[in-house]
């Protein structure tokens, strides 16, 4: 099963600079343990110290919001990830 990922750019730099990446998994959390595997350290990037996505990223599948459980959701064969800072300001 290949499913691909749109890193934002800030994640490219521990991708070698990929801008889009083949990963395998059932679920958006499997597609990224997968990511991890092939460019280890990126994970830490994305998640905090209780293994929890933080609130600066987003994750989409198929142009669709994963929220509100993004690792839980269901992927298959073709789709497309894609992951997106956040903007925070006040």
């Amino acid at each position: 099963m290949s499913i691909t990922i749109q890193l934002h750019p800030f994640l490219r730099q521990f991708a070698n600079g990929q801008k889009v990446v083949e990963v395998t998994g059932k679920t958006v959390g499997e597609c990224i343990v997968d990511l991890e595997n092939k460019f280890p350290g990126i994970k830490a990037q994305l998640f905090d110290e209780q293994g929890k996505l933080t609130d600066l990223w987003d994750i989409y599948v198929n142009s669709e919001n994963a929220y509100p459980e993004p690792l839980n959701k269901p992927v298959k064969d073709g789709d497309e990830l894609v992951i997106l800072a956040l903007v925070h300001g006040g």
